[in-house]
């Protein structure tokens, strides 16, 4: 019986374990005093385990590197995962945006699952451990240095350390350096599904404003990117489910410009329409605008405009236009995101040209695996990046011989 040893256990590392524990004598090293610490704070704590979509439509949703995820997806879908977690006697529920979320909206009750599966895989776990070195003789991993200089060998190892987000949950970017001496490529790393901060000084004054279902687009190199979804105004910016995804596909942009966006807060309505609305009767344009739009948000926008006290029938055509532009087409200057360590996951990583897409092996240390966030992949929030980890995970962890 072969031994591996997986470094990491969140949602890839346990998924890993779990898939090699089949066939081989199985260590989990964790650097935390529990499992999944990360994965508790998926969807806002209710854990999103994955997305109902079929499966060929989560390509649409992955971000970085979509191509090297067909053989993961495909060999352990959502649906796989479903009926695993349907197995273990778990109750789930799908809710908007085909979002899958645990019955109780606990994530205590997925890490319960997998820690009582873990066990009954006779998979050990080496809590409180971390691990400073690979031992690597002519290309070939032969296992790991712990912090405490314990060697541990093992006929595979597969790197599932995460990130550099939420650094507290242990995906510090601390491994990538080993793996750099070891001759992979990192690519840099960058916040996905982050807020962004906004260089407008009036965005304060609509601070807390929450807005259902905008479209935030921008062009770059004649390419339109789009993304819907419901955001909120802060002190520093935009955030919300809509703003985070839209993030992901301009975070690396910002290193060395800014970024020109446009805001639509009525996707539904056409700019006639909506001038339609506005001149609808001669109360105020506070009162024809509140049905579709929150009263705080058009007090600001009236006052920034100083039309606070005109009438609707003193309207120019000229301020209904400006007024129609801030609703339809609010143009906002992106100047940087919030800390990578805010960012629910990285952008970056180990290069997908150094990993065997079909096995996770590494392409220049045989035996040495890699699964999850560790891996230059991201995807857009919706379950997506979880499914990610526990495909890849899966897969890593297959027995091949």
């Amino acid at each position: 019986m072969a031994k591996v040893i997986v470094i990491g256990a969140g949602p890839a590392g346990i998924m890993a374990a779990l898939s090699a524990s089949k066939n081989n004598e199985v260590i989990l090293i964790e650097r935390n005093t529990e499992i999944g610490k990360k994965l508790k704070l998926t969807g806002g704590g209710r854990c999103n385990i994955t997305n109902n979509r079929d499966i060929e439509e989560f390509f649409e949703k992955i971000v970085t590197n979509k191509k090297f995820l067909y053989s993961a997806l495909y060999t352990f879908t959502n649906t796989s995962l479903l009926d695993y977690f349907s197995s273990k006697g778990l109750e789930y529920k799908v809710e908007y945006d085909q979002k899958v979320f645990t019955k109780s909206d606990k994530a205590d009750e997925v890490i319960e699952i997998f820690q009582r599966d873990l066990m009954e895989s006779d998979v050990r776990i080496y809590y409180n451990t971390k691990v400073s070195d690979l031992i690597v003789e002519n290309n070939v991993v032969k296992g790991v240095i712990t912090e405490e200089g314990k060697k541990i060998l093992s006929d595979k190892v597969i790197v599932t350390t995460g990130g550099k987000s939420y650094p507290t949950t242990g995906s510090d970017g601390s491994m990538f350096e080993i793996l750099e001496r070891h001759g992979h490529t990192i690519n840099n790393c960058y916040p996905a599904l982050i807020p962004l901060v906004i260089k407008e000084g009036f965005i304060k004054n609509l601070q807390g404003i929450a807005m259902k279902e905008v479209v935030i687009s921008t062009t770059i190199k004649k390419k339109k990117i789009k993304r819907q979804g419901d955001m909120i105004f802060t002190h520093f910016g935009i955030s919300g489910p809509g703003v985070l995804k839209f993030s992901s596909y301009i975070n690396k942009l910002l290193k060395d410009m800014e970024v020109k966006i446009n805001i639509d807060f009525l996707p539904e309505v056409s700019k006639e329409e909506l001038s339609n609305l506005i001149r609808s009767n001669n109360k105020s344009l506070l009162n024809n605008l509140k049905q579709y739009l929150p009263q705080n948000f058009i007090k600001e926008i009236l006052t920034m405009l100083n039309l606070n006290e005109v009438k609707v029938s003193e309207l120019k055509k000229e301020d209904e236009n400006k007024l129609i532009g801030c609703i339809k087409e609010m143009s906002l200057t992106v100047e940087d995101t919030i800390t990578i360590k805010a960012a629910m996951v990285t952008s970056g990583g180990v290069t997908v040209k150094e990993i065997n897409a079909s096995t996770m092996e590494s392409k220049k240390i045989k035996n040495l695996f890699f699964a999850g966030e560790v891996i230059d992949i991201d995807a857009e929030t919706g379950g997506y990046n979880l499914q990610m980890a526990f495909s890849t995970g899966y897969l890593a962890g297959i027995d091949e011989n």
